[in-house]
């Protein structure tokens, strides 16, 4: 089941208390070789408070993505927690671009934001990883291959390998 983002303005107008909020889903993500599917799980803890034209806001997400290693292309899952406290302008700019209109609140912005900022973008499975091969495409680290090395005369960039960088 997706994540419901969205809170009603009237629930934050008409009672002056902090309103709290937890919910769980998912949000579809794709983030460099991250992406977040329905079968990984975002459990969301919020609580508002509207103050004039101020929505404070405290969110903690606790979530799973799913990462692919850069070298060898393995996928893995990781957990991860983030969290934010903050105070945004609802009706002039602010940073997190909130969605607002009369009926709701919609912190979907700030929630991928703080799902992205988790995401590592250039993972790497193993510090040993050997990757995979250019030719035949096996996972180095798990079977070696029996490819010959191009000759790095046929290659289109063989000059610059005499550079004195």
């Amino acid at each position: 089941m997706i994540l419901d983002t969205k809170v009603k303005s009237s629930d934050l107008t008409i009672f002056k208390d902090k309103k709290s909020i937890e919910r769980e889903g998912y949000l579809p993500i794709n983030y460099g070789n991250n992406f977040i599917d329905e079968n990984d799980e975002i459990k969301l803890f919020t609580e508002l408070e509207l103050e004039d034209d101020l929505l404070s806001v405290i969110i903690k997400i606790d979530f799973s993505y799913k990462r692919i290693c850069v070298r060898c292309l393995s996928p893995s899952s990781n957990n991860v927690v983030n969290e934010l406290s903050s105070k945004v302008n609802i009706y002039g700019e602010n940073d997190y671009e909130i969605g607002h209109n009369d009926e709701y609140f919609d912190l979907e912005p700030i929630i991928s934001e703080l799902i992205i900022d988790k995401m590592q973008n250039n993972f790497i499975c193993d510090i040993k990883c050997k990757g995979l091969c250019a030719y035949c495409g096996n996972n180095l680290t798990k079977k070696a291959c029996n490819c010959e090395e191009k000759n790095l005369k046929e290659s289109p960039f063989s000059s610059l390998s005499q550079l004195d960088l």
